[in-house]
This record gives structure tokens, sequence and C-alpha cells, in this order.
């Protein structure tokens, strides 16, 4: 039994030291979507639409997906799908335009506004 541990307990010590050297990847993966084309009324109705768009918070309405895997310590994947700028672009777009037929009114760009 003695031989048998002798044996042993350098695998183990070999182990034990190359055994923390985790193999891990990770990869962000970024999905946009193509704009929405829209036409605006008026140029005030573009202007209000767009400054109300620049004080909402960059990641609002920002979808993501993150999948993991591993087994300890030997090896972790980890991979996140997110949604590209357009995403927010677009929400706001279909929030907006309540009518849906791609022209924002001024009276649509002024409710949108107040709502945020």
């Amino acid at each position: 039994m003695a031989a048998v541990n002798a044996k042993i307990v350098p695998v183990l010590l070999v182990i034990a030291t190359l055994g923390p050297g985790c193999i891990h990847t990770s990869q962000t993966e970024v999905r946009d979507e193509s704009r929405s084309v829209v036409e605006f009324e008026n140029e005030t109705a573009g202007r209000i639409f767009y400054e109300t768009l620049s004080k909402r918070p960059a990641r609002l309405n920002r979808e993501e997906s993150n999948t993991k895997v591993s087994l300890p310590i030997i090896f972790s994947n980890e991979h996140k799908v997110v949604t590209g700028p357009n995403h927010g672009f677009n929400q706001a777009v279909r929030e907006c335009d309540t009518n849906h037929d791609a022209r924002i009114t001024e009276s649509e760009a002024r409710i949108w506004s107040g709502t945020r």
C-alpha cells in the first residue's frame, strides 16, 4: 500500500500545481437590427423626438442573454448576446409613432416627450 501511495502523491502534486490553471473563454456578441425608417412632420417634431431620445439612458430597453458553461477547475465558457444601439432607437419610434404610419407628427413627439 505504501508503494501505491508513493506513486499517487507525485501525481496529486502535479494535478494540484497545474489544476488551478482554468481555461476561460468569454465572448460578447452584439446583435443589431436595421434602423427603422421614419419621417417627421416638421423640424420641431424631429427636434423634440431626438432631444427626448438623447435624455434616455443608453442601456434602456437593451436586451441581454447570457450562457455560461463550466467544469470546475478545468474549463469555463461564457457567451453573451446583447442588442445593438438601433434597438433603442426602434423602440422609441414604436412608442412615439402611435398610429404606426412611419411619420412622427409634432403632437406625437410632444406627447411622447411628456411621458419620459
